[in-house]
Formats: C-alpha cells, sequence, structure tokens
C-alpha cells in the first residue's frame, strides 16, 4: 500500500502536496481543487472497497453530490504538505453524508466540511435510498460540524444577472454533465472583481439540475455586505425565476 494513503472501511486518508497547477493567482489552492479532493476521494474509498465506479454503473448505480458545505481557516499554499481525510457518515433520509478534513502536518485544521450524496440510476436519474443500496457502507459516524449542508434560501426577487457560460466539452465529467468541482469557479469568476478579492471563510453548493455540454448557465447574485454573505445562482435561463442549476452561499471576512 502506498505508504501517503491509509485505508479503513469507512475513511481514506491521503498525504498530498499542492502543486503549482492547483493554486491560484495567489499561492493558494484553488476551491475547486479541494471539491475535486472530495469527490476523488469518495471514489477512492469505494473503489478499495471492491465498488468502482465502472462497477457501480454496471449495477445501475452512480453517485452524485446533491449539497456541500465547507469552512475554511486557511487554504493551503504552493508546495505545503496536507493530509486529507474523507469519512463515510450516517446517511440523512435518502442522501448518503460525507465528511472531509484537510489537516497540516501538524495536525492544524486547514479546511473541513460535509456533503450529502444521492445514489441515482444512470439513465432515468431515480434516486435510490441508502438502505435499498446494496453497496451502500454502513457508518454510524455523526461528526459535529456547525455549517451542515443544507437548502440555501434567498428571493429571487432580488437577484443581480452577471453573465452567462456556455457549457462546453472540458467541463464534463464521464457522467456527461459539468462535473460538480466546476461549480464553484462559476460562482467566482462572474463576481465583481472586489468581490473575487474577498477572504472566503465559508461556502455552501447545493446542486439543483444537471446542465450538460451545449447549454447555457446564466449567473446572477445578491450582495449583502452587511451579513457579508454573497448568494449565487446559475440558472438554466436568462430569467431570475426560471429554474436553478445550482445555488451558492459564499461568506468572507
Amino acid at each position: 500500500m502506498n505508504e501517503n494513503i491509509k485505508r479503513d472501511k469507512n475513511e481514506i486518508t491521503k498525504k498530498v502536496k499542492i502543486m503549482f497547477g492547483q493554486c491560484g493567482y495567489n499561492g493558494r489552492i484553488h476551491l475547486e481543487q479541494v471539491m475535486q479532493y472530495c469527490a476523488d476521494l469518495v471514489t477512492d474509498l469505494y473503489t478499495q472497497n471492491g465498488q468502482s465506479r465502472a462497477f457501480l454503473n454496471s449495477h445501475g448505480y452512480i453517485q452524485m453530490v446533491s449539497r456541500t458545505s465547507i469552512h475554511i481557516n486557511r487554504l493551503p499554499c504552493e508546495n505545503e504538505e496536507i493530509i486529507i481525510t474523507v469519512r463515510e457518515e450516517k446517511p440523512e433520509g435518502f442522501q448518503m453524508m460525507r465528511y472531509y478534513n484537510f489537516s497540516n502536518v501538524n495536525n492544524e485544521t486547514l479546511i473541513e466540511g460535509k456533503s450529502l450524496w444521492v445514489i441515482v440510476k444512470p439513465v432515468s436519474r431515480e434516486i435510490v435510498s441508502p438502505d435499498k443500496f446494496e453497496f451502500c457502507i454502513k457508518s454510524d459516524y455523526q461528526t459535529p460540524f456547525e455549517r451542515k449542508p443544507g437548502k440555501i434560501r434567498f428571493s429571487s426577487d432580488l437577484l443581480q444577472y452577471l453573465g452567462e457560460q456556455k457549457i462546453l466539452l472540458s467541463h464534463l465529467d464521464s457522467n456527461g454533465h459539468l462535473t460538480n468541482s466546476r461549480y464553484i469557479n462559476f460562482a467566482l469568476d462572474f463576481l465583481p472583481e472586489n468581490y473575487q478579492e474577498k477572504n472566503i471563510t465559508d461556502f455552501k453548493l447545493n446542486f439543483c439540475k444537471e446542465i450538460k455540454k451545449g447549454e447555457t448557465m446564466y449567473i446572477y447574485a445578491i450582495f449583502d455586505d452587511n451579513s457579508k454573505k454573497i448568494l449565487v445562482a446559475g440558472k438554466h435561463q436568462n430569467d431570475v425565476k426560471s429554474e436553478s442549476s445550482f445555488e451558492c452561499e459564499l461568506i468572507y471576512k
């Protein structure tokens, strides 16, 4: 076994070095890369239990993230070694719960979070409850975390139009839709520059409806300077009342 990876049935821990290509202009890891690590290690955990993505797909299952909440104490920087832990937790209703911890070599938590995932049928996208998912990794862990993933609430009447993004080939994952880690880029890239430079301490993402190659996402936002909060919505149509592809809450200091 690779000495930088430790696994048991419920948990995987991996030591990694943050590379230049994973960082932004400030030398800190992109939030997209944080999301990608979370998704990849969940996949690796199941793979090491004999249930790779190909295996699950052949048995009629796909895992898809539905809601994520991340708290940031500090973003790791280029060349820094960190330890990432992903743990399967007790399901909540029809959704699987996962816990994430990014720490430095001194065991100080840099990033912490949780996400809810659904098991769906590949074609119909019908949701399968965890108790009906025969490959579910059973777990009773319930790690305390103040900002659990949940519904993001806002008034669509307050949304301001920021721009639009056509979904391109490079945006897709092998499920054929916009990969989940890309959504945080859309939430940040369309902000006015003075907001892009804010120090993000927390963010939540709700994945509402798949969007695919050739479709266009219309980005809207609400800026609450008193609460130091930004709400971003990616819409399927250029209409504040239309269905969202994603919704995001950003908190800064």
